[in-house]
């Protein structure tokens, strides 16, 4: 006898779980014994599901299968509650006046009943164990106070809030969106406390609650409306089941479903409520908009069902004897369990000569540890630490996806059902992507501005070397250095163009901004210029013919050129001074993919002030492209190669002019698309410099190739002679004779077309004199005729 209320005290606090009485302990039992009347509230109406048959199972087992309560026999006091507050409150008045009074109360189904009857029971010291109240207000701060006897078997707010805030944390979701149904504080009430430990227990930022109701059910989608432009993912939903039809039909009209979408609602252990036709959606629909849904509620049985529970059978014997009876019930698990904590705690509560304690029976539920059907049965705060289901909507049905059980606070994912889902983002990342210039591109570039360079460095070393050749000399070697010059700097700004701070720093690439801005403006100015002057040169001597007219020296040009370098300089100083150069990065329009938002950036040069400097320059070249390209048509017809390089020159004009034009125009347009700008730009400097020098300097290769010694002066002389008279020289008809004032004025135009042609004669010989003189080296007569 001492061993059997030794096993009993074990059992009651939870030392001993699973014990198997009819194995290790002879248990006598007795058809008799001290009767022990229980309190059950049921609701014997249509709709409700009948309780007593998972209670007489339990019962039998208690007193057929444990050696708890020996001598004492559990004698149920069965009450019909009606779901009323009414009826609920005389059924407990009975209870009451009934002798003996029932130690504990099992049962109360419905939260009108429970609430009266919980705040009753703590005067008379009974303790309420309700198998299905899950409303919040029995777990709020001030619960214990207002029910200090009243437990509930099966898990609470706290339990589906705690698995809810495991779920997000698991997938790393740090952004949420929350629907609360404000006129029903069954969900309104956990709904707060989950917010609260979502943001201070994991650090998880609540980006908007949207509050509903049916009073005002038109202002759902504006709420939703308000999720989307915050660009909220994961929403987790505390509304009954009819406002969550409402709710997934508004988001279906809104796109906030799919694979980057999840929404997280309450369980309702039924998916009747996705079949019923909405006012704006079909059932289809709904569906739809909820697929891949997660379903958070309390689990109805554990699923290790091999486990030995307490009365040492196992768990999946037992449930499935219990769902026989009754497969519709939600609660047999918890009505099981339920009477199994009753018993246990009784058998601790019981006294020498059958005293029983309140308080000890408090203390007993409060201790209670053991194996059941639901799970381990373990309290904190007269709250039940069970186990709580995530359920995921797939293929019409739902299917387990992860689990938790409060009484060990563990979290895990079921791994064999998560296929054919990955979690989405919780919001659109944005990703900053610095736009470079392709390095294989920079490369090329590169490579080609090199050999530009070398190129430009062989025709700088053949002007030297020949610049006494006649063919050179009289080419204005000094000029072409010039032009070679400029070449140089433009291919230089190529590179310079290129560079960007994966190679160099911040400080320096501010430094890089000033360099290929003067390289590339000075460049132009050294190259372009010169041509320019040569051009002057030509349609100032065919053009413009006087007996008096003096030989325009390359001193002149070079003061031309140096006007040209003045404009530049000052512009590009002042520049400099009033709006100086600094690094920045310019975001570029957003580029939306799927969960990420591209945003662009390009480094950039950045002055305040560039636009107007930028104009003054554009202006200045672009007057002087203009006035080139008006002297490389005057001198058009000119065709003399070993003076001024006329024809190859006003090629050159006209190709420097279109592709400055076109560079210009494609990086304006192209500036935020790095690669292509810094392709075409590269491309029309490079063409444009390479296609100068070789209109410039492969004619005077060729002829170097030709003529090594330079001793054919009369083809020069041919060449002046001809363009000097092609110009002028057009073939007379004879006219008749006429008095009239129209065959006067044709007989005045003919005579000054032959003196004009005389002229021009008598200024070929005074060249060809002038070369002769030039040949012998006469220059003291020549400064002389100057």
């Amino acid at each position: 006898m001492i061993i059997q209320s030794l096993v009993s005290l074990l059992f009651a606090v939870g030392v001993v779980e699973n014990y198997d009485a009819g194995e290790e302990l002879s248990c006598k039992r007795r058809h008799g014994g001290i009767p022990l009347p229980l309190g059950v509230f049921t609701v014997q109406k249509e709709g409700y599901p009948d309780a007593l048959p998972a209670i007489r199972t339990a019962l039998s087992h208690v007193h057929t299968r444990s050696c708890i309560l020996q001598g004492y026999r559990l004698e149920m006091i069965v009450k019909d509650t009606h779901c009323k507050t009414s009826q609920g409150m005389k059924a407990l008045f009975d209870l009451i006046a009934s002798r003996p009074r029932p130690v504990a109360i099992l049962g109360g189904q419905c939260t009108e009943v429970n609430e009266p009857i919980a705040m009753a029971l703590k005067y008379w010291q009974i303790v309420q164990l309700s198998y299905a109240e899950t409303h919040a207000k029995f777990a709020s701060s001030d619960s214990h106070e207002l029910f200090p006897t009243f437990f509930r078997v099966v898990p609470g707010s706290r339990n589906t809030n705690m698995a809810k805030c495991k779920f997000v944390n698991h997938f790393g979701w740090k952004r949420v969106g929350t629907v609360k149904q404000n006129d029903q504080p069954r969900y309104a009430l956990p709904h707060e406390a989950l917010t609260t430990r979502l943001e201070h227990g994991f650090g998880v930022k609540i980006v908007h609650t949207a509050g509903v109701n049916w009073e005002q059910i038109e202002t759902v989608g504006a709420e939703l409306d308000e999720l989307k432009e915050r660009d909220v993912r994961i929403i987790l939903v505390d509304v009954d089941e009819e406002m969550a039809a409402t709710v997934l039909c508004a988001g279906y009209h809104r796109g906030m479903y799919g694979d980057n979408y999840v929404w997280i609602l309450p369980g309702y252990h039924s998916d009747r409520w996705m079949n019923k036709t909405h006012d704006n959606c079909t059932s289809e629909e709904i569906k739809e908009a909820a697929r891949n849904h997660f379903s958070v509620e309390f689990a109805l049985s554990r699923r290790d069902v091999d486990t030995k529970i307490v009365g040492n059978t196992r768990a999946g014997d037992v449930w499935k004897e219990i769902s026989d009876l009754d497969p519709n019930n939600t609660w047999r698990g918890y009505l099981y369990d339920g009477l199994w904590t009753l018993a246990i705690a009784l058998s601790h509560s019981m006294g020498e000569n059958a005293e029983f304690s309140h308080h000890k029976m408090i203390e007993a539920i409060d201790n209670s540890s053991f194996q059941g059907l639901t799970g381990k049965v373990k309290f904190a705060n007269n709250e039940r630490l069970g186990l709580v289901d995530i359920m995921q909507w797939s293929d019409d049905h739902y299917v387990p996806f992860a689990m938790y059980d409060g009484a060990e606070d563990e979290f895990r994912i079921i791994d064999s059902e998560t296929k054919g889902w990955s979690p989405p983002l919780d919001s659109t990342i944005t990703e900053r992507r610095r736009e470079h210039i392709s390095s294989l591109l920079f490369l090329a570039m590169s490579l080609l501005a090199l050999i530009g360079i070398f190129l430009a460095l062989i025709f700088l070393l053949i002007n030297f070397r020949y610049r006494n050749h006649r063919f050179i000399k009289m080419s204005s070697p000094n000029l072409n250095n010039i032009i070679i010059a400029g070449s140089i700097c433009t291919f230089a700004s190529v590179i310079m163009l290129g560079l960007d701070t994966r190679i160099v720093s911040p400080d320096v690439f501010v430094w890089l901004c000033y360099m290929k801005t003067w390289t590339l403006c000075i460049g132009f100015t050294l190259s372009f210029g010169a041509m320019f002057s040569k051009t002057w040169r030509v349609h100032s001597i065919f053009t413009n013919i006087r007996m008096d007219r003096k030989a325009i020296k390359d001193s002149k040009l070079f003061l031309i050129l140096g006007v040209l370098l003045f404009i530049d300089i000052c512009v590009l100083v002042t520049w400099a001074f009033i709006s100086p150069f600094s690094y920045t990065v310019t975001e570029l329009p957003h580029i939306p993919e799927d969960n990420i938002v591209i945003i662009p950036e390009v480094e950039k040069c950045y002055s305040s002030h560039s636009g107007v400097f930028q104009a003054v320059l554009y202006a200045v070249k672009g007057v002087l492209m203009i006035l080139g390209c008006f002297l490389a048509w005057e001198t058009r017809h000119v065709n003399v190669p070993a003076l001024n390089d006329s024809k190859y020159i006003g090629t050159s004009v006209y190709c420097c002019v279109v592709m400055s034009v076109l560079g210009l125009s494609t990086s304006v347009i192209l500036q935020e698309r790095v690669n292509e700008m810094f392709s075409l730009a590269s491309f029309f400097v490079i063409f444009s410099t390479t296609l100068t020098l070789c209109l410039v300097f492969v004619p005077k290769v060729i002829e170097l190739a030709r003529n090594p010694v330079g001793n054919e002066p009369r083809a020069y002389r041919r060449g002046l002679m001809k363009s000097v008279v092609a110009k002028t020289s057009q073939p007379m008809s004879p006219q008749p004779r006429s008095d009239s004032t129209g065959d006067l004025m044709n007989k005045a135009e003919s005579e000054n077309k032959l003196r004009r042609r005389y002229l021009h004669q008598k200024s070929t010989q005074l060249w060809d004199l002038v070369e002769k003189l030039r040949a012998r080296g006469d220059t003291q007569f020549l400064q002389q005729g100057k």
